[in-house]
């Protein structure tokens, strides 16, 4: 049986510290792109981690991704699966304490995950990425599911991460929800990059000087 090639001529460049947003309409490939750099999925191309060739099986050493809507354990209480991930991770106890009281999971800990709301169980997921020590975190819509309050307070712990020597990608749905959090943008449509970098360079790309990034993607397409 032939495989079905769902991306097509992909090549982009990752500054360290900093975090990009992959934007693009549902179906456009951003997850398939994200499973393909963290590993998981076959392809034909090289992933490069401080210029060095890094193969499928050595990623989980640099990488760590979080899938959206894939839930640990769904049946197990949330402190359980974030005590499990902190165990496993060999995460101190006062950084799971924080990465709680941050992401407001207090209320929750005793709930199975698939008792909670979409917003809470996205939560979770979040913090199951942020208890990782990888320098490349990897998360799927991070913003899907939450309210304006908590996509801020969501932008602002990941910012956070960053400060802190992390680089993130981002696969996002609202561009608006890329605009608030994003150094970078890997814009994508059925496959293919439309274009890549900060958006003053994308709106010299598109040639729309005050151009917002939406405006931008629309131009590029």
């Amino acid at each position: 049986m032939g495989g079905q090639s769902v991306l097509s001529s992909i090549n982009f460049d990752v500054e360290k510290e900093k975090i990009i947003a992959v934007i693009g309409p549902n179906g456009a490939g951003k997850t398939t792109l994200m499973e393909c750099v963290a590993g998981l999925q076959p392809h034909g191309g090289t992933i490069r981690v401080n210029g060095n060739l890094v193969d499928a099986g050595s990623r989980h050493k640099h990488i760590f991704y979080q899938p959206d809507q894939v839930l640990p354990y769904p049946d197990h209480g949330v402190f359980s699966t974030l005590k499990f991930f902190q165990s496993m991770l060999s995460v101190k106890k006062e950084r799971l304490a924080e990465i709680i009281e941050r992401l407001r999971l207090e209320n929750v800990l005793s709930k199975a995950a698939r008792e909670l709301s979409r917003g809470y169980q996205k939560r979770l997921l979040i913090a199951i990425g942020l208890l990782s020590a990888n320098p490349i975190l990897l998360l799927d819509e991070p913003f899907e599911g939450l309210d304006l309050k908590q996509t801020k307070e969501v932008v602002s712990i990941l910012s956070d991460e960053r400060s802190k020597g992390r680089t993130l990608v981002l696969s996002i749905h609202q561009i608006a929800d890329a605009e608030r959090i994003a150094d970078q943008f890997l814009l994508l449509c059925q496959g293919q990059i439309l274009g890549c970098g900060t958006l003053a360079h994308l709106q010299e790309r598109a040639s729309l000087q005050n151009g917002s990034l939406e405006e931008v993607f629309i131009s590029l397409i």
